[in-house]
């Protein structure tokens, strides 16, 4: 039904969600007749297309990227941002959409992982905003993007994704007005953050990101990788849910162990 698909998309944003708001809205009003399904495929395929299309990242080439090595910035590019061991010899990937409810879940849990393995996994968290669903995701993904410039990437983070429900389904101008307050709160330079909002560098690493997510197979938010290897989907779901996140954890440490390093104390 409907109301099915629609929490599914809550926990998990996909390639295939503009199908499930499409029908959602034809089907509100009693039974679909055949011209209102041949709307359907016919729009479903549109949006496919535009998504696949941005989710390669609008033309970047990334052919000689190697997705799991950490990219460094530079003068004229913006590099991976990483929370915790830069050196460490596990890195765990997340491609994510700050609109997508399913990724705002997620990150309620990663903050504490993260703080507890910070010293033994680097964590990389690259944009994948889904922008044909997710309309103010890619102007999130660039007010994040900005904040890091002035040396405040995961502090805006966290606030973005703290208070999704601000943003989310505002307009092009009062989504602005949300992003420039939590701007505020961190003392940044507000010039600059509106500058560098816009900047062509800020919007190269986007879709650097989105293209190397697609050249690793990322099809739905958020989806997390630990070096090459892809986790599960019941390792997603779990740190949606009331896991908290436990079956992560689990792989992190089966991870650090390969590495012959020893993982981090659990509390009991």
């Amino acid at each position: 039904t409907a109301k099915t698909l629609l929490l599914y998309s809550y926990t998990n944003c996909t390639i295939i969600q503009p199908k499930t708001v499409i029908i959602d809205r034809v089907n509100c009003g009693g039974k679909m007749n055949r011209t209102s399904w041949i709307v359907i495929v016919v729009l479903c395929v549109v949006g496919l297309g535009g998504l696949i299309y941005m989710n390669k990242g609008g033309g970047i080439n990334v052919d000689d990227v190697n997705p799991i090595s950490l990219i460094s910035s530079t003068d004229e590019a913006l590099g991976d941002n990483v929370y915790g061991n830069r050196n460490a010899k596990v890195v765990l990937f997340e491609y994510a959409d700050f609109q997508c409810p399913g990724c705002g879940a997620a990150n309620q849990n990663i903050p504490k992982i993260k703080d507890l393995y910070k010293d033994k996994v680097a964590f990389v968290f690259r944009n994948y905003p889904l922008v044909s669903i997710h309309p103010n995701a890619l102007a999130a993904a660039s007010a994040v993007e900005a904040a890091g410039i002035q040396g405040k990437y995961w502090e805006m983070h966290s606030i973005v994704f703290t208070n999704q429900s601000q943003w989310s389904s505002q307009t092009a101008e009062n989504r602005g007005r949300v992003f420039d307050s939590f701007a505020t709160q961190l003392g940044l330079d507000m010039n600059k953050f509106k500058e560098d909002m816009a900047a062509a560098k800020v919007q190269k690493k986007i879709e650097t990101d989105m293209a190397i997510g697609g050249k690793v197979g990322v099809s739905g938010t958020p989806t997390f990788f630990i070096g090459d290897k892809e986790l599960g989907k019941d390792i997603v779901d779990d740190i949606l849910t009331s896991g908290g996140g436990t079956k992560m954890m689990d792989s992190l440490d089966q991870a650090l162990k390969d590495a012959s390093e020893t993982p981090p104390e659990r509390a009991s």
